[in-house]
C-alpha cells in the first residue's frame, strides 16, 4: 500500500534523532540522566523534546520528578522501537550488500535451540545460500520477545507459549521437547538399568531457579512420583555451570531433552534412565508478519524438515 505524506504532514518533518532522543528520555527518566547519556546538555534535550512535541502535535511526557509516558508517549514508543530497529536493519543489509553478501538473517534462540534446531537448519541454507550470513544470540525467552518486537531479530526459535501470542507474532510448532535427568559419566545411577526416583532424590541436585519453566517441569515430575523434591545445593540456569559442577560431584541436574542429548553425544555426561520421562515443552519458531523475505521462508523450511528428522 503506497503511502500518501501529504495525508500525514508531520512525518515529514519528523527526523530519526527525534525518536532516539523520545527512547532515551523514556528509558532514563528524567532530563538531566537523558543528557548524561547521550552527551548533552540539559537545555539541548528539552529542545529536542519540545521540537518532537511540536511536530508530532501531542504532549508525549507528564512532567515530574519522574517522566511519564501521555497515551500519545505511549503509542510513539511502540511504534518508535520498531522504526529505530528497522533502520538498523536497512543499514545492516545494505552493508552485507557492500561487502559483497546477498544476504543477512539475524536469529535469536534458547539455548537448546542452539545447540541443535538452529544450526543445521542454516546449514541447510548455506549450502544454497553460500554468501548468506546468518546472526545468532541466544537469551531468555522475556528478552527475545521484546528484541523481536523491536525488529532486531527476523526469527526466534524458542518456547512457543501464551507470552508469544500475547506479542502477536506467527507461531509454528517445530516438536516437544522433555527433561532429561543428567549426572557425570561414571555416576552410579547412569550405570543402573532401572533407578528409581527414591533413589534418584537420595542424590544432591542442581536445580533450575525457582519458578523457571524447568524448575516447574521437575517439581511435577517428582510430585507424580509422590516423591519429595530434594534440596537443591546450587541453583543456576546455566548450562556450562552444571555441566562442571556434576563433572567433579555425584549432583543430578534436569537439562532439556535436545541440550542433555547434545551433551551425552560428546560423553561429558551420562543419562539417567528414570521413567517417565517428563514433558518440558514445546519448541517452534517465533516471527512477525512483515513482507515477504525469501531467505526466512527458506530458513523456516530448513527447521521444519530439521525437526520432522529429528524427532
Amino acid at each position: 500500500m503506497e503511502m500518501d505524506l501529504k495525508t500525514v504532514p508531520w512525518a515529514r518533518r519528523l527526523k530519526l534523532r527525534h525518536l532516539e532522543t523520545f527512547l532515551v528520555l523514556e528509558s532514563a527518566g528524567s532530563m538531566t540522566a537523558a543528557a548524561e547519556r547521550m552527551h548533552m546538555t540539559q537545555p539541548a534535550v528539552s529542545h529536542w523534546l519540545a521540537d518532537i512535541e511540536e511536530v508530532i502535535g501531542s504532549a508525549l511526557f507528564v512532567r515530574g520528578r519522574k517522566l511519564q509516558l501521555t497515551p500519545a508517549g505511549e503509542i510513539l514508543r511502540r511504534h518508535a522501537q520498531r522504526m529505530l530497529g528497522d533502520v538498523q536493519r536497512i543499514d545492516d543489509e545494505l552493508k552485507a550488500i557492500r561487502s559483497g553478501l546477498v544476504g543477512r538473517l539475524k536469529i535469536g534462540c534458547i539455548h537448546s535451540a542452539a545447540l541443535a534446531l538452529v544450526p543445521h537448519a542454516i546449514i541447510a541454507l548455506q549450502e544454497k545460500h553460500p554468501k548468506v550470513v546468518v546472526r545468532v544470540e541466544e537469551g531468555t525467552m522475556v528478552d527475545l520477545l521484546d528484541r523481536l518486537a523491536k525488529r532486531e531479530f527476523d526469527l526466534l526459535v524458542g518456547t512457543i507459549d501464551v507470552r508469544a501470542h500475547q506479542h502477536g507474532f506467527l507461531t509454528e510448532v517445530l516438536m516437544e521437547d522433555v527433561v532429561r535427568i543428567v549426572c557425570r559419566a561414571d555416576h552410579p545411577l547412569a550405570r543402573k538399568r532401572k533407578p528409581t526416583w527414591q533413589e534418584a532424590a537420595a542424590y544432591p541436585w542442581v536445580l533450575p531457579p525457582a519458578e523457571s519453566l524447568s524448575r516447574v517441569r521437575v517439581e511435577e515430575a517428582f510430585a507424580q512420583q509422590r516423591v519429595a523434591l530434594p534440596k537443591p545445593c546450587v541453583e543456576t540456569a546455566s548450562v556450562a555451570a552444571i555441566q562442571a559442577h556434576l563433572r567433579d560431584t555425584d549432583c543430578l541436574a534436569p537439562l532439556t531433552g535436545l541440550v542433555a542429548d547434545f551433551y551425552t553425544s560428546l560423553k561429558l555426561l551420562s543419562r539417567v534412565s528414570l521413567t517417565p520421562v517428563s514433558r518440558f515443552a514445546e519448541l517452534g519458531m517465533i516471527w512477525s508478519e512483515a513482507g515477504p523475505n525469501v531467505l526466512l521462508s527458506e530458513l523456516l523450511t530448513s527447521l521444519r524438515k530439521y525437526s520432522r528428522a529429528s524427532s
